[in-house]
């Protein structure tokens, strides 16, 4: 068992959830949710960490899903080209019809769609900006994951990563799902409280970057009752 699954008998309890979603029911649900309040929350946070002046020519998206936060992310930089990567081709189909329908013709960028899970991608060349939303708790091994980003960085490059955050009880869990996901259906909820109880706490978060030693210096926060992010620190 790696450090970062240990707990004590106060902390909930790593219960891991499937890689992909691979249900057509499910990732329909996924990409027709509302995440307008929880995503615009995190991309306000994004900005906040951005450096000044910052304008990549190249950004990876990973983890993209239905493309719900691509598309929060490619009006903030015009004239970068943008890689999605997802493991699922159905979640790529919904990313690329949602953002096709978005991007007006005379834009510059480019847009490439790769279907393959983190442990196998090996980019041709760094990119400036990694991005990634909601991919760690469903990755097997979290170092395949921190590595893939190592792979994915020069000297340069601004990583920025969020995730939900494990609760520490099934209440909590259950409370969460109340309090955000009444609304939705019933395989949406179900999917939620799964991946809470497969988070991480900040603390194997922290345990992780130290352990994996990335090039980077990263800061880790906490930013609501349920995410944490991680993200280059300043030079």
């Amino acid at each position: 068992m790696k450090r970062w699954e240990q707990t004590n008998l106060q902390t909930l309890v790593r219960i891991p959830e499937p890689e992909l979603m691979e249900e057509a029911n499910q990732i329909e649900s996924y990409a027709n949710a509302d995440f307008e309040s929880a995503h615009s929350m995190i991309i306000k946070h994004f900005q906040n960490r951005l450096p000044l002046k910052f304008s990549p020519t190249s950004v990876l998206d990973l983890g993209c899903g239905p493309g719900d936060m691509s598309s929060r992310l490619i009006p903030l930089f015009p004239n970068s080209d943008f890689t999605f990567l997802d493991g699922s081709n159905l979640m790529l189909n919904f990313c690329q019809k949602r953002l096709f329908a978005l991007i007006d013709e005379k834009r510059n960028n480019k847009m490439f769609f790769k279907n393959e899970l983190v442990q196998g991608f090996v980019p041709e060349s760094s990119y400036e900006l990694v991005f990634s939303n909601s991919l760690l708790h469903h990755v097997n091994d979290a170092f395949d994951f921190w590595a893939t980003i190592q792979r994915s960085i020069d000297d340069d490059s601004f990583i920025f990563v969020c995730d939900l955050l494990r609760p520490n009880s099934i209440a909590e869990a259950k409370q969460l799902v109340t309090r955000y996901a009444n609304d939705e259906s019933e395989i949406l909820k179900t999917d939620f409280y799964n991946s809470l109880l497969a988070a991480y706490r900040l603390e194997e978060i922290n345990d992780m970057i130290q352990t994996i030693r990335m090039s980077h210096k990263l800061n880790l926060e906490i930013i609501s009752d349920r995410h944490w992010i991680c993200y280059t620190k300043p030079k």
